[in-house]
């Protein structure tokens, strides 16, 4: 996670955030920023289960120039609401930014 750090921390020469509803009951949050020949991506997507509960997972992408990908890891939680994965991808870009 020290390659996806140091450039989250990096000066950033581009960036967009998109959010979508992919159906009912799930919303993605895609993030990316372009930082010389790489590009990263971040995903938070809330998706409600049958128990009542939230999955919020949390995605890091990296890819290069050319659109290759270069490595990813996903990170999930659960919550009570949509509102409770707030605060585990607040904890995961702390997380991201100090390691």
């Amino acid at each position: 996670m020290s390659l996806v750090a140091m450039v989250m921390l990096s000066s950033v020469a581009s960036a967009k955030t998109a959010a979508t509803t992919v159906n009912g009951n799930a919303s993605v949050k895609t993030t990316s920023q372009r930082l010389a020949n790489n590009t990263v991506r971040v995903t938070e997507a809330t998706t409600e289960t049958n128990a009542a509960f939230v999955r919020c997972n949390f995605k890091v992408s990296i890819y290069s120039c050319d659109g290759v990908l270069l490595g990813s890891a996903v990170y999930t939680d659960y919550a009570s609401s949509a509102g409770g994965c707030a605060n585990f991808f607040a904890a995961m870009h702390d997380w991201v930014a100090n390691n």
